[in-house]
């Protein structure tokens, strides 16, 4: 079990939310790894997304941020054709879990699963007390 340091996992820390990366149990962050593989505009327009939901609390542009699954609660930040997945959490968090390159114009089911996935093991690992470092 490995859990990371703050520097690692905190994207954005604004005024309304504070915005993650999802770390495994053992340590990767599949939304941060998607991410550092992008292309420079990919990186700029998805901290650009971000930065004003943490700092605004909400983005209401659908073709930038918009909900994929209302049951389970899972959103996705639209920078160019790329796709990253995430979900809110107490506390004023956004947590986000993975990535994907869009190639048509439904949702990656498969990604969609993962993500769904990702959200219930963050919140079991969170309630149960072995997710964030101690202070």
């Amino acid at each position: 079990m490995t859990i990371r340091k703050k520097e690692d996992y905190i994207f954005c820390q604004g005024e309304k939310f504070q915005v993650e990366f999802y770390f495994t149990g053992v340590g990767k962050m599949p939304a941060k790894e998607y991410l550092e593989n992008a292309s420079l505009g990919v990186k700029v327009k998805l901290a650009a997304l971000v930065k004003y939901i943490a700092e605004h609390g909400r983005l209401f542009d659908i073709t930038k941020f918009r909900q994929v699954d209302s049951k389970e609660k899972i959103y996705e930040f639209k920078p160019a054709g790329h796709r990253f997945f995430n979900f809110f959490y107490e506390g004023g968090k956004i947590i986000i879990t993975n990535a994907y390159m869009k190639k048509s114009q439904k949702v990656s089911k498969k990604d969609l699963e993962k993500a769904k996935t990702m959200k219930k093991n963050y919140i079991a690992r969170v309630k149960g007390g072995i997710y964030y470092e101690k202070s």
